[in-house]
């Protein structure tokens, strides 16, 4: 419930992001209103979640932070040494 939430939270902050540009071409346009009740309604939605959710939601960001840190760390270090060897068989 809480990933849907932040989905929806997300999805209706672009809405109202998105409306401020200008394009050339006829297009459906939401009403400023609807989008602002949305975001509002998920903001009470998210405060009436319990402790546990948000804990495990902390722990699973930690854990693809900590994954995410890793996978760049290594890709980084492959790709420097692939580099400094490509460049010692080319003297």
């Amino acid at each position: 419930m809480l990933l849907l939430l932040l989905v929806f939270l997300s999805t209706n902050v672009a809405v109202l992001v998105l409306r401020r540009d200008r394009v050339d071409h006829d297009h459906f346009r939401a009403p400023a209103a609807l989008p602002v009740l949305a975001v509002l309604t998920c903001l009470v939605l998210l405060t009436r979640q319990e402790a546990q959710h948000w804990l495990l939601a902390g722990v699973l960001l930690a854990v693809g932070v900590v994954v995410h840190v890793v996978t760049r760390a290594t890709a980084h270090r492959g790709s420097v040494s692939t580099t400094t060897d490509d460049a010692c068989h080319d003297v």
